[in-house]
């Protein structure tokens, strides 16, 4: 996945900040100023969370529609990642939470079973 489809999805769902505060931590780390790099990392939000909206939603190993469903969430619930991320796979859009149900730690939830929070 690209960084300019990273950034359109973020857009989308709203998570552009973060893709900017990270940058932002990442450029104060590499001159040199620890300092000025932990109080951007402090500042910067935590994430994304999100919301889910479907009776039942999956969460995939990876996004797209045939992969793995690793475990099941529903209505209600809460989940998210540390980072505001997104993929797409032809029509359907992605957005990224953390689980230990996947090899890597990372699932994938289709954006339209969630809402930001």
């Amino acid at each position: 996945m690209t960084r300019l489809t990273t950034t359109a999805l973020a857009a989308v769902l709203g998570c552009s900040g973060v893709l900017a505060a990270g940058s932002a931590a990442a450029g104060s780390a590499a001159a040199g100023s620890a300092a000025a790099g932990s109080a951007a990392a402090a500042s910067a939000p935590l994430g994304c969370q999100y919301k889910v909206l479907w009776p039942t939603a999956g969460v995939y190993e990876n996004p797209n529609p045939n992969s793995v469903v690793v475990k099941t969430k529903h209505a209600g619930d809460i989940v998210g990642a540390s980072t505001c991320e997104g993929a797409a796979y032809n029509e359907y859009g992605y957005v990224l939470v953390a689980t230990d149900a996947a090899a890597d730690g990372r699932g994938w939830m289709r954006v339209e079973a969630v809402v930001q929070i």
